[in-house]
């Protein structure tokens, strides 16, 4: 991080001009360069190398105002698929935005990160707006997303990063990907309450015209309860439910629109460790399609590893999963583990090991196993896939 003196600005009052006051600038670069190595363990493996890279730097402005520039590319080493899915080497300007930055108000216009906004269901980064506004227990959040980034990258509130997730897949903003993720113009809005341990959010979601062949409105209105206390001084439990009613033809066929989501997921955290245990259900009236997520705050890393893209996998109609998650986390070590069973079925096991850090800069690599199954829709790579990666990251 440096500090860079931008120049003087004259205000001009009622009576004159006031003293020349400097205007200081903090300029914070960021970026990254990644390897992964994906290879698949079935009848007919798949196999692929890639190299993915992001540089970018965050203007900082002391009047609480900064504005962001960054690209990201990716490049297919190697692919066993003649198309070179998931790597098909593009690249484009991955951050252009402008932010205002407060402790009461937030707002980003452009190409930029909306994990601020903290919505369970879009993260990442997005091209649009986003704006939240807190006020003491409540928070009052909304997002406008014309196109979005999509790298694979998937976050959970208690685990954290899915490991290697970013470095497994590349759609730009472009036209191709917006037809294929996101369709028309997504509005998302909603409240956050909280007291004491208790957050209640409710939410609304609609995209004018879902990527799908019958091209029809997207509509979700849901809700997440979440509860976070301390029990006997050493353990902390995090207990979130949520449920979600959507309308909208995912499945691309007219008719029998209607979809909703129950999910209940119990964490405990002990000092370095974490584990916990889930049920999700999926009620379908048609048995077909699926609940349109454009991210998650799930545990799985089959949508990251074995089924990169819109919508996920776990989430297809008529689905019903239990699962067991454990993991833990050092300063230089992490590791996420699952095994779920019903119509999605997954073990995964995925470590990050930081080799070496010298202030802002740090080399990390791992690996791991990730097998994932669903009966109602199938993965866009594989089942199965061993997964070893590096990453230079600062």
């Amino acid at each position: 991080m440096k500090k860079i003196f931008l120049g003087s600005i004259l205000s001009f009052g009622l009576w004159g001009a006031n003293p020349a006051q400097a205007l200081d600038v903090t300029v914070d670069p960021f970026g990254y360069l990644g390897v992964l190595y994906n290879q698949g363990i079935e009848s007919l493996p798949h196999s692929y190398i890639g190299l993915n890279a992001r540089a970018g730097a965050n203007f900082m402005l002391d009047n609480n105002w900064s504005l962001g520039l960054g690209a990201i590319g990716a490049w297919s080493v190697f692919s066993h698929k003649d198309d070179n899915a998931p790597y098909a080497s593009t690249g484009d300007i991955s951050d252009a935005y402008v932010k205002y930055d407060t402790q009461r108000l937030k707002f980003a216009l452009g190409r930029f990160n909306t994990n601020f906004v903290e919505f369970d269901w879009i993260a990442g980064n997005v091209q649009g707006a986003s704006v939240k506004i807190n006020d003491r227990k409540m928070n009052y959040w909304g997002i406008f997303m014309d196109s979005m980034l999509y790298n694979g990258y998937q976050y959970n509130g208690q685990q954290g990063d899915r490991i290697a997730t970013d470095l497994n897949a590349l759609s730009a903003y472009n036209p191709s990907s917006k037809k294929a993720f996101v369709g028309g113009e997504v509005i998302a809005g909603g409240v956050d309450y909280t007291y004491k341990g208790f957050r209640i959010s409710p939410f609304v979601l609609i995209d004018t015209q879902l990527p799908t062949p019958t091209k029809g409105v997207l509509v979700q209105v849901g809700a997440k309860a979440g509860y976070a206390t301390d029990i006997g001084g050493s353990f902390k439990s995090i207990t979130l439910l949520r449920g979600m009613f959507q309308y909208g033809d995912t499945d691309g066929v007219s008719g029998d629109d209607a979809a909703g989501l129950i999910w209940i997921d119990q964490t405990f955290k002990h000092k370095i460790f974490n584990f916990g245990l889930g049920f999700y259900a999926v009620p379908g009236a048609d048995k077909k399609g699926s609940i349109w997520t454009f991210s998650d705050r799930s545990k799985f890393y089959g949508r990251g590893i074995n089924s990169p893209g819109v919508p996920a996998v776990y989430f297809a109609n008529a689905t019903v999963t239990g699962y067991f998650s454990g993991g833990l986390e050092t300063n230089r070590v992490k590791v996420d583990a699952m095994v779920a069973f019903g119509n999605y079925q997954e073990y995964s096991l995925m470590a990050d090991y930081k080799v070496w850090q010298y202030r802002n800069m740090k080399f990390n690599a791992g690996g791991g196993y990730v097998y994932s199954i669903s009966s109602k829709a199938p993965n866009s790579i594989g089942n199965s896939s061993l997964v070893f990666f590096g990453k230079f990251s600062y």
